[in-house]
């Protein structure tokens, strides 16, 4: 189920120096069914290395892709902010592309379609490629084209042969879920051409390192990526980087644009602009992350300190946002059913689950004004903006956010 990796995945070396430690948790997605509850035993070790050599993150143990996607939770967020990035960003990679006529369009791991649809919409042909089957029936149901396959350097062989090569390929949030990177390049270069863009949208980790964002580490999450480790990942292949978007999506992302070497497109700014900042703040080096460790380790003193205090006063406090980062949060905080009364989340697949490890009951979203608790703590903090103007009347009310990151606070009070 879960083996010890000893070399970086991006460069090889076997440089790798542990830097966090969040001991057992269990798999993040995991949302079990209540009967589910008392079998469950699926707890495994979360433990982060550092890459000397690249200074690429990553975690020490992987888990068997099938045991984590065989039954999967996670759905592409609707959300207004969504919405709106990924219009911008597919009308943004659209310009940058300079195809003479409308792209074919890949996305690897596409979920439920719905970046997908953006470039329908702007007339271009699809395909999706989606591992988990009750994801993949979501997308096909509405329309978006869609193979229930891994990619991997075979799939995209055969794709290549039924399909075509694409011009465009997206990957949103899913490289850092791959642990054979150098497979992933095979199979890129089997489904691309000398004029294919390849734009892969990934947790970046210099927002991660300054935001204390520590709670987006899980066993799907292998890899927490620097600028610097992607352009060692294609030293030797047939990719250049070319150019570096950010992005404030999920608490900081970056969209990095690799391109065939034979393309002689030029290396845009961007990427000497993230190698430095990356430099500069030595993110390469082991005792940068002791100060990283150190505020994660205030985070997991501060907040159940917190939650507990106010339960100990005779509030009422819940969830809000059933996130496989929430999970991580909870599990290493020591976070459940005695601190929070349930978890609030619109995904339907969540609904009437339970979170795994802290064994909250997830209910709609309804319930936040029918019960309307004293504190709801923001699991799913990178739409804490959207979620707080949102939920005017609770706060009306009298109701209060707690957000963790990436400082634990209560919002409108210091």
């Amino acid at each position: 189920m879960i083996t010890e990796r000893h070399n970086c995945r991006t460069c090889g070396s076997p440089k790798l120096e542990l830097i966090l430690d969040l001991g057992k948790t269990p798999l993040a997605n995991d949302f079990l069914d209540p009967s589910e509850v008392p079998s469950y035993s699926t707890f495994l070790p979360l433990r982060v290395v550092l890459c000397r050599d690249c200074s690429l993150v990553q975690l020490a143990d992987t888990v068997d892709p099938k045991v984590l996607y065989s039954r999967y939770a996670y759905i592409t967020s609707t959300s207004r902010t969504m919405d709106a990035h990924l219009s911008a960003q597919a009308a943004h990679l659209l310009s940058v592309g300079n195809w003479g006529n409308r792209p074919k369009v890949l996305e690897i791991a596409s979920n439920t379609g719905v970046f997908l649809k953006k470039f329908q919409g702007l007339g271009c042909e699809v395909l999706g490629v989606e591992p988990a089957t009750n994801i993949s029936e979501v997308a096909i149901k509405a329309g978006v084209p869609t193979r229930n396959l891994f990619f991997h350097s075979k799939t995209a062989a055969t794709l290549r042969t039924d399909w075509g090569a694409a011009d465009l390929i997206l990957g949103r949030h899913v490289f850092a879920h791959i642990d054979d990177l150098q497979d992933l390049l095979k199979g890129l270069e089997a489904i691309s051409h000398p004029g294919t863009v390849v734009a892969f949208e990934v947790p970046y980790l210099v927002d991660f390192f300054q935001k204390n964002e520590y709670d987006t580490v899980y066993h799907e999450h292998l890899s927490y990526i620097s600028i610097r480790s992607i352009e060692a990942l294609v030293k030797n292949s047939p990719f250049m980087l070319q150019r570096v978007d950010h992005y404030p999506i999920h608490g900081g992302s970056v969209l990095f644009h690799l391109r065939m070497k034979s393309s002689n497109v030029p290396t845009h700014e961007s990427v000497a602009r993230a190698l430095k900042v990356e430099q500069d703040l030595k993110l390469g080096e082991p005792a940068t992350w002791k100060d990283f460790a150190a505020r994660v380790e205030r985070i997991r003193t501060e907040l159940p300190k917190l939650v507990r205090r106010l339960k100990s006063e005779g509030k009422r406090l819940i969830g809000y946002g059933a996130s496989a980062k929430g999970n991580t949060l909870l599990n290493t905080c020591g976070i459940g059913t005695s601190e929070l009364d349930y978890i609030i989340d619109n995904t339907p697949f969540k609904q009437n689950k339970v979170a795994p490890g802290s064994w909250l009951p997830i209910r709609p979203p309804e319930s936040l004004l029918k019960d309307q608790p004293d504190y709801a703590l923001i699991l799913a903090w990178n739409f804490a903006t959207e979620i707080i103007q949102r939920e005017t009347e609770f706060q009306a009310r009298g109701g209060k956010f707690i957000v963790p990151m990436p400082e634990v606070h209560i919002v409108g009070e210091k």
